[in-house]
């Protein structure tokens, strides 16, 4: 038995990984009897779907590490020539040329193009602000920060100018004057 908390704790970690590949390995092997089911029964729709089934499960489990990815491949290249000597080569090829049900994220591609146009009407910016509050309230604490700096500054101007405004009315005064005097010793 471990005494130390590390060897504890790799025991406790090793029995959840020896469960899932467990769970691995037995799912494997029910995708596998159900694929040699119908390949015995020449179910060729079914069997090809099977076939890729397992295929994408050999590969997911080698890519785990539950099976090593020469074993992984080495099946799929026996599944797969099994399903060819059963229906030929083109029964294959047929799941190649299949179409295929457009991708979630093919779909999400698609509606990005979308929000580029409205961004570029200047809609797509408030509805933005709409559906993002968290980041509303962040720009809204940017802003309050910048205008309490603002305000702070037109502050410190309004009291320079207050101060100034004395100052160069007196000037404005002396400028009158001295301006008058000149005028009328000019006379």
């Amino acid at each position: 038995m471990a005494n130390i908390k590390s060897a504890k704790k790799r025991i406790r970690v090793i029995e959840k990984k020896t469960q899932r590949n467990r769970r691995v390995k037995s799912r494997l092997k029910e995708i596998l009897k159900d694929l040699e089911a119908a390949v015995a029964n020449r179910d060729k729709e079914t069997a090809r779907d099977k076939l890729a089934l397992a295929e994408k499960k050999l590969m997911q489990a080698a890519a785990k590490g539950t099976l090593h990815k020469n074993t992984a491949s080495r099946k799929v290249a026996r599944i797969t020539a099994a399903f060819k000597s059963a229906f030929g080569q083109d029964a294959l090829l047929e799941k190649a040329n299949k179409p295929e049900a457009p991708l979630k994220s093919k779909e999400k591609k698609a509606s990005k193009p979308e929000a580029v146009a409205d961004v570029a009407e200047g809609d797509a910016v408030e509805e933005a602000a709409e559906k993002k509050p968290a980041a509303r309230k962040r720009s809204t604490k940017k802003e309050s920060v910048e205008e309490a700096e603002t305000s702070a500054v037109e502050e410190t101007d309004a009291i320079e100018t207050e101060e100034a405004a004395p100052a160069e009315a007196q000037d404005e005064a002396e400028t009158a004057e001295a301006a008058e005097a000149d005028e009328s010793s000019q006379s």
